[in-house]
């Protein structure tokens, strides 16, 4: 599969690189090989392997909630990293940052996707999700590193302020999600009332 002249193959081999290999320098090595619209597609292909295995998984509770949770798997990962991204660019550039916003999405999709992919797949397996519970909370820690060298190489900030940047944006994008998904769970209880699924006392 090819995306505006880069392969879905080649963005692995670049993930695997900077996954294995991580550095400011690593990362330096590829922000310029695609952007914004190669970023999302990436991380959109990886949620939506989450998306299936939530909405195969999601079949044991209705169809009606494993379309909801698909639909979430999905969209929720896509907003967040664009949320992510952007704001990484945004606070970045008041930080003084000289980076560019393709080379920002670009960068953070190399790290972002593959280790979306895997979380959101194990997340919507019953049982699993429990037992990797360690893993995936070690997996996200060392995607927090991965941000903040994927901030200073993008961004060209020093240590400093590519934490601040970090910080900011993580914190801005957890207030939007959950807005987000406070929404969502609104339509679905919505839903589950017009359907009487679930019942209204008067």
């Amino acid at each position: 599969m090819i995306v505006q002249g880069v392969s879905i193959s080649d963005m692995l081999n670049q993930s695997m690189l900077v996954l294995t290999k991580p550095g400011v320098a690593t990362f330096e090595q590829f922000e310029k090989r695609g952007g914004q619209r190669e970023a999302l597609t990436y991380v959109a292909t990886a949620a939506a392997v989450g998306a299936v295995v939530a909405l195969l998984f999601g079949l044991l509770g209705g169809i009606g909630a494993a379309i909801l949770g698909a639909a979430l798997a999905f969209v929720l990962p896509i907003v967040g990293f664009y949320l992510f991204s952007f704001l990484v660019y945004t606070v970045g550039k008041s930080q003084g940052g000289t980076g560019s916003q393709e080379e920002v999405f670009y960068t953070n999709s190399l790290y972002a996707a593959p280790i979306l992919a895997v979380t959101s797949a194990i997340s919507a397996i019953p049982l699993l999700n429990c037992l990797a519970a360690p893993a995936t909370l070690a997996l996200g820690i060392y995607q927090l590193y991965l941000g903040y060298l994927a901030t200073r190489s993008s961004m060209n900030l020093d240590q400093n302020k590519a934490i601040i940047t970090l910080v900011v944006a993580i914190l801005a994008q957890i207030a939007i999600t959950f807005a987000i998904t406070f929404v969502f769970g609104l339509i679905g209880v919505a839903l589950g009332v017009a359907s009487g699924a679930i019942s209204v006392s008067p």
